[in-house]
């Protein structure tokens, strides 16, 4: 007795299988017949997706910029340019025996030279006509002898901070109190404290994904007129059709199938637009990105493939959530605007 029951049911399932299927190919197949206006589509929908989707990665790769440079922050003092290197000394003393300092690095104003012309592709020739001290033509020196320039560049020192003993002071703000102090220092010209750019960098990423969130709430509301505006036009392009399918006694929920899987199709295929998209777009600017981080400091330079590579990480996971947050849009905007435009078909 209860065999036949579970096997009717069992039928109606593999029977509302079948027409799903069935009506889901169909409504692939209407939209493969109008490939313009269905890749039109896609296109709108991808970049939609993208805008978003691209500002996220963006406060990402900044955010994990932030992260990695705070774990070793640096202070860096610039000295006079008449300073020796006596004074550098002097100074790196003094600067140790302040609260909260681990480490002193001496960049001579011969290796800033170097760094620099390493770093902006300058000619080994041109670089050869400094030197570090002040140059003074010798006699035995002819006329034509060529003289060296005095080297524009000043003594630096980074130094990098310890860990503070006030668990309430922040990175940024050690760094801070330390420049503070160092800028009384003799013989000391500017400086330049870590903290302050990564603070900066960081109220950046912040205002970045606000954005982002933003954006998103407003293509979400774009993207929704957008596929119900398709599908409603669909709709009434088969008004006839969906008349007759009434008065044999079909239901509103039947005949709105297939424009609910056409939905769901867009916006699938709007999320892999998007995706492709972005893949392109990530390695185009990624690079820029890079220099962006290296602007603020040296350290950046650690982080040469953040954006890449934090795409890269990610690329299953951003898969999945532009094909899903696509498909929901799409299912949900062909719901409401094909149950609307379906219920005024009336025969």
């Amino acid at each position: 007795m209860s065999t036949k029951p579970a096997a009717t049911a069992s039928l109606k399932r593999v029977g509302r299988l079948a027409e799903h299927r069935r009506e889901s190919a169909r409504a692939f197949l209407r939209l493969r017949a109008a490939p313009v206006a269905t890749l039109v589509t896609l296109l709108v929908i991808g970049i939609a997706l993208l805008l978003p989707s691209l500002l996220n990665h963006l406060q990402r790769a900044l955010t994990s910029g932030v992260l990695a440079l705070q774990s070793e922050p640096s202070i860096s003092v610039y000295l006079e340019l008449e300073a020796s290197q006596d004074d550098a000394s002097r100074v790196s003393e003094q600067i140790l025996q302040l609260t909260d300092v681990d480490a002193i690095e001496v960049i001579t104003p011969a290796q800033a030279l170097a760094q620099l012309g390493e770093t902006a592709g300058l000619d080994k020739d041109l670089l050869a006509t400094f030197d570090d001290e002040v140059s003074v033509r010798l006699p035995s020196q002819s006329p034509a002898s060529p003289a060296k320039s005095r080297n524009p560049l000043p003594t630096t020192l980074v130094v990098t901070p310890s860990a503070s003993k006030d668990s309430s002071e922040t990175v940024a703000d050690t760094a801070e109190r330390l420049a503070a102090e160092i800028r009384t220092i003799d013989s000391v010209d500017s400086v330049t404290a870590e903290g302050a750019w990564l603070t900066r960098l960081h109220a950046l990423a912040q205002i970045i994904r606000r954005s982002a969130q933003l954006l998103a709430a407003l293509m979400a509301i774009g993207l929704l007129a957008a596929i119900g505006n398709t599908v409603r036009l669909s709709v009434e392009q088969r008004r006839d059709e969906i008349r007759v399918s009434k008065l044999i006694g079909a239901s509103n929920g039947y005949v709105a199938r297939p424009f609910l899987y056409a939905g769901l199709f867009l916006g699938l295929g709007g999320g892999l637009v998007a995706w492709l998209l972005q893949l392109v777009v990530v390695g185009l600017v990624g690079h820029e990105v890079n220099q962006f981080l290296a602007l603020y400091t040296a350290q950046a330079n650690s982080l040469a493939a953040s954006p890449i590579a934090l795409f890269a990480q990610r690329a299953a996971q951003d898969l999945g959530l532009l094909l899903g947050t696509g498909a929901a849009l799409g299912w949900l905007a062909a719901l409401v605007a094909s149950h609307r435009a379906i219920a005024a078909c009336e025969p």
